[in-house]
């Protein structure tokens, strides 16, 4: 296929998909909708290069509308959990793309993925306190371990972005949570809020640990100069964590 060829298709694709998230159109009523056009938003990259997503007109608000499709499923893990990591996957591939971006058109992703990887972030501490408050049944996501394993899979690309800034946020909930933590285990009697809280700080730091444990995992090589400051972000995280024992 010619390169106008496929800028022309891109179009369409883009304008089609724009048009869904603009209307949700048959997605907050229809699972299965939902889920279906999760999976074939997570297989664009596969189909089109970075540069030739940023090179249409209707891209910016593509971007955006897809952000924020990410982040309501995020936030909404009860009902679209298996939906979110095809958009996580589109997201990382994206963002692995960088580097060989060229020209001048912006691919927004600097304004998008930051917001994106602490609407993840959040949203896991949060599953913590609605499982154990809500008590409907629910399944501890931390006990999916497939599922976890998928959801993880993708977050290294996202936070290593822009570590520092990425980095920072989750050293600025660890902080609190871990303060926390420890002064709830020098009581010596707990009442049964304070049992359930300290089950909600259990919770959050595992899934903190889980967060933590992938990026470290997922340490990408480098030979560029940022290659030494992402170690010491990744020492700085490590610390945290080994804190904890």
């Amino acid at each position: 296929m010619s390169t106008v060829s496929m800028c022309s298709s891109w179009c369409c694709v883009c304008a089609c998909f724009r048009d869904i998230l603009r209307s949700q159109s048959g997605l907050a009523e229809h699972h299965e909708n939902y889920h279906e056009f999760c999976r074939l938003l997570g297989r664009l990259k596969t189909n089109y290069q970075l540069s030739e997503l940023v090179s249409v007109d209707n891209y910016n608000e593509w971007i955006q509308l897809v952000a924020q499709l990410t982040i309501n499923s995020l936030n909404s893990w009860q009902w679209a959990k298996d939906s979110v990591y095809y958009l996580l996957g589109l997201w990382s591939r994206l963002v692995s793309s960088m580097p060989y971006l060229k020209g001048d058109s912006p691919s927004l992703l600097e304004a998008n993925v930051p917001k994106i990887t602490q609407a993840y972030i959040t949203s896991r501490l949060e599953s913590v306190r609605s499982v154990l408050q809500q008590n409907d049944g629910l399944d501890e996501m931390l006990d999916a371990e497939e599922q976890l394993s998928e959801s993880l899979e993708s977050l290294p690309y996202l936070v290593r972005f822009q570590y520092d800034k990425s980095s920072q946020f989750v050293l600025g909930l660890m902080e609190p949570l871990i303060q926390h933590y420890k002064q709830a285990t020098t009581l010596t009697a707990l009442d049964e809020p304070a049992k359930q809280q300290l089950s909600i700080l259990e919770g959050q730091l595992a899934w903190m640990v889980s967060i933590v444990g992938s990026v470290i995992r997922g340490r990408l090589s480098s030979s560029s100069s940022s290659a030494e400051s992402q170690e010491s972000i990744d020492g700085e995280l490590s610390g945290r964590i080994l804190g904890l024992l």
